[in-house]
C-alpha cells in the first residue's frame, strides 16, 4: 500500500471567484459586529462582563476607594461605609445638657460625609432629642434633630425623621465632634447613638 506524503494529505485551498463580493452590511455584521461585541469598553478602566452566553456589557471604571460588588446578577461599584457607636447612660438615668460624648474623627474618614444618624433606649417617656455637633466648625449637622417617641425606643419608629444638612455633613481627620443630648425625657435608660459615613 502507497503512502501519502504530508503534502497529499492536506487539501488545497480553494479559490477565491472574482464574482465573490462581501457587501458593507456583511462587513459590519460579521466583522465590526463582532468587534464591538468583544471590546465594549470605552474609556481606561473599564471592565466588561458577560449579560449572557454570548454577549457582555461596559462596567465604566468605580469612584477612588470603592470596591467591586455583586448583587447575584451583575457587578457593580460599591461605596465603603463605617459606623461609630456611643453609649450615653446605662442604668442612670440620662440628663440633659451638651457633650454627653465627645470623639474625633480617625484619619481613615478624612473628606468623608455622615450619611446616617440612628438612635435608641431601653427604656423612658417623654421624646428623647438629639444633636449631633462639629465642634471644630461650630455648626449643627442636624437641620431635624433625632428623637425618640415616648414609650418608643427607637429613632426609626419616630413620628419625624432626623435630618442631615447636607452643606454640613462632610468630616475631616482630626475634627472634634458631640453628642448633646436636648430633651433627656424622663427615666431613658441605655440611650445608644449609631453614625454613619460614607465616601463621597
Amino acid at each position: 500500500m502507497k503512502l501519502q506524503s504530508a503534502t497529499e494529505m492536506i487539501a488545497p485551498a480553494r479559490a477565491v471567484t472574482k464574482t465573490a463580493t462581501y457587501t458593507a452590511a456583511q462587513y459590519n455584521t460579521y466583522t465590526r459586529d463582532n468587534f464591538t461585541a468583544i471590546w465594549v469598553g470605552t474609556t481606561a478602566g473599564d471592565l466588561d462582563y458577560y449579560t449572557g452566553a454570548t454577549a457582555k456589557a461596559r462596567l465604566a471604571i468605580g469612584v477612588s476607594g470603592s470596591y467591586l460588588a455583586s448583587n447575584g446578577s451583575v457587578p457593580s461599584w460599591v461605596k465603603f461605609y463605617r459606623y461609630m457607636g456611643f453609649q450615653l447612660n446605662t442604668d442612670i438615668a440620662l440628663n440633659a445638657g451638651d457633650d454627653a460624648v465627645r470623639f474625633r474623627i480617625p484619619s481613615v474618614l478624612h473628606n468623608w460625609n455622615i450619611i446616617s444618624v440612628y438612635g435608641s433606649r431601653k427604656s423612658g417617656t417623654g421624646i428623647l432629642t438629639i444633636q449631633l455637633r462639629n465642634v471644630t466648625d461650630a455648626v449643627d449637622v442636624l437641620s431635624t434633630k433625632m428623637t425618640i417617641d415616648s414609650g418608643e425606643t427607637d429613632t426609626a419608629t419616630a413620628a419625624v425623621a432626623p435630618v442631615i444638612d447636607t452643606t454640613k455633613d462632610d468630616v475631616a481627620n482630626g475634627d472634634q465632634f458631640a453628642i448633646d443630648v436636648d430633651v433627656a425625657g424622663t427615666n431613658t435608660l441605655y440611650a445608644w447613638i449609631e453614625i454613619g459615613f460614607a465616601q463621597p
